[in-house]
């Protein structure tokens, strides 16, 4: 890719909100993850007590075990979104621009 080209596609509002609107998904699905994970490290360093509950009398599975497949869950589900997402809107997006660029 010529300098030239390159100069194009980054002065294109095409790529400017492209660029955007990942880079602000990007970092929202990021900090909440972090958050999620990081209310689940603080429980269980403050609060083992409440992570030791049993879910039922007898049963072997605590809160806290139910809270970290929660945790797993909501990272697989997040990333099944981000794939969604990139799939129908960033690759539209991209599309468009590598039309106008042509």
């Amino acid at each position: 890719m010529n300098h030239e080209l390159a100069t194009q596609i980054h002065a294109d509002a095409r790529f400017v909100e492209l660029v955007d609107t990942r880079n602000r998904y990007n970092w929202i699905m990021a900090i909440i993850m972090m958050v999620i994970y990081f209310v689940f490290i603080l429980l269980i360093a403050f609060q083992p007590g409440l992570l030791a509950i049993k879910v039922a009398a007898g049963s072997p599975i605590s809160v806290g075990i139910l809270g970290g497949f929660l945790v797993i869950l909501i990272a697989i589900g997040m990333t099944g979104m981000y794939i969604m997402r990139a799939n129908k809107e960033f690759d539209r997006l991209t599309a468009e621009l590598q039309e106008h660029v042509r």
